[in-house]
């Protein structure tokens, strides 16, 4: 009988609260700068001090490895002895037809170095001062320079930041071809975990919010921070790609954690069961002896709960659902 019904049905008001809602994520960890060394050029490999191994450290600047230089560097030498001959031979023609230029390529000369990178050629500043340089071929040859000076660079294959060599594929005095992979280079000190979270979620995270990480190989938590979060939605996760940048010398690139996203705090939002929700996001209110049906506004789930924000403290949440209510039920 509804009598009945009336007897076992009861309902609680909830009060507003501030809520700071916790998204759980796992990931793959990954260094941040991570390159593939290649060789641009063929040759015999040169390893200095034969520290081109797995787990060596480098600083940015140094010479992972090089490649025989030899030919190049003496045809290098060659061209530009010729291009100081060059430059001397037109000197008195450059004073006298153009002063202030052949001044300056006075003092180029007077600081030329064979064993150097050559330095830009002074400035033309019209079109019979070009025309004339180019016409000596002093333009063709400097270019020509730069360019041997710039294939002897690829020689010398240097550490791009302070890192650590990850994988090592070549040995002292092995031919190098163009395009053959020579090891792995990473970043020890920048990290990031890609990880993916729902567009609800999304909307609750800001970049900069603190997440904390951890794995059982871990002997303490490590503290993350959001770095970037995806603009479109993920085809192949349906969700919004969230990425996490972390710097701490305990953990290692490819390592499988777990973590916690601390997002922004939700003000005067209520919490309720997840039970406590129908299949279309309905709640079951009791008001003057009738059940109402009242439509929520999901702000996130949070393992067994639910927080949301479109009820009022006047709203008494039906405790105990029963399969044959419906909405504007009579109970008495």
């Amino acid at each position: 009988t509804l009598e009945n019904k009336k007897s076992i049905i009861s309902c609680n008001s909830i009060e507003p609260k501030d809520y700071t809602p916790i998204i759980n994520f796992s990931g793959k960890i990954k260094s941040v700068n991570k390159i593939n060394i290649i060789s641009e050029v063929n040759g015999i490999s040169e390893l200095k001090n034969s520290r081109f191994e797995i787990g060596e450290v480098f600083k940015k600047g140094e010479i992972l490895l090089s490649v025989e230089d030899d030919d190049i560097s003496m045809e290098l030498k060659s061209i530009k002895s010729e291009f100081l001959a060059l430059l001397i031979s037109v000197l008195p023609d450059l004073k006298t037809d153009f002063p202030a230029l052949g001044q300056q390529f006075q003092r180029y000369v007077n600081n030329f170095k064979l064993d150097l990178e050559m330095s830009n050629l002074p400035t033309t500043t019209t079109i019979k001062q070009r025309n004339f340089l180019s016409s000596k071929k002093i333009l063709s040859t400097y270019y020509k320079i730069k360019s041997l000076e710039n294939r002897l660079g690829k020689y010398k294959i240097t550490a791009p930041f302070d890192g650590v060599i990850t994988q090592a594929l070549i040995d002292e005095g092995s031919p190098v071809i163009i395009g053959q992979p020579l090891g792995e280079f990473i970043n020890l000190n920048n990290y990031e975990i890609i990880t993916s979270v729902s567009l609800q979620e999304s909307q609750l995270i800001n970049v900069g919010n603190q997440v904390n990480i951890y794995s059982e190989d871990l002997n303490k938590n490590i503290i993350g921070q959001v770095k970037k979060i995806g603009d479109n939605i993920n085809e192949m996760t349906q969700s919004i790609d969230l990425f996490i940048s972390i710097k701490d010398s305990l953990i290692k690139d490819g390592m499988y954690v777990n973590g916690e996203i601390t997002c922004n705090t939700i003000n005067n939002a209520y919490k309720i069961a997840r039970t406590k929700i129908t299949e279309q996001y309905n709640i079951f209110i009791l008001k003057n002896d009738t059940i109402y049906k009242k439509m929520i506004n999901v702000l996130i789930f949070q393992n067994d709960s639910v927080i949301i924000d479109n009820i009022n403290i006047n709203d008494c949440i039906v405790s105990q659902y029963r399969h044959y209510f419906y909405d504007s039920m009579p109970i008495n």
